[in-house]
């Protein structure tokens, strides 16, 4: 899953406070996780697609992560397993829409401060 290296360095660019970044990787690992072993059982295909973006409010900033299958909608995103667990601690929210095409898992993080951009301007003394 190679898309851990990107969204992490991509989050680093951003200036994302360390544990909100480490929970943001783990959360969308645990969800790629699930849909390969849950929605593609026996077709060998096991793609998901993994989208991120950044929302930036008045005061704050969040990612919206989405986890997207093409397989069989199943079950696994019911069970209080482990992964499901973790990442609903990791993130402030998870929607979970199951339909015929495939399961799409939405994340939002927890609000992170904006960048104090000010502090990084040159000042003339």
């Amino acid at each position: 899953m190679f898309f851990r290296t990107g969204l992490n360095r991509w989050l680093i660019g951003l200036g994302w406070p360390d544990i909100d970044r480490q929970d943001a990787v783990l959360a969308v690992n645990e969800a790629c996780d699930n849909s390969v072993r849950h929605a593609h059982l026996g077709d060998g295909r096991r793609e998901v697609e993994v989208v991120a973006r950044l929302m930036l409010g008045a005061n704050d900033r969040r990612i919206v992560a989405v986890v997207r299958d093409h397989g069989q909608s199943s079950t696994g995103w019911d069970a209080p397993e482990l992964g499901l667990v973790l990442v609903r601690a990791c993130m402030e929210r998870v929607q979970i829409r199951r339909a015929a095409d495939g399961t799409t898992v939405t994340m939002t993080s927890r609000p992170v401060p904006l960048l104090d951009t000010a502090a990084d301007e040159d000042v003339d003394v």
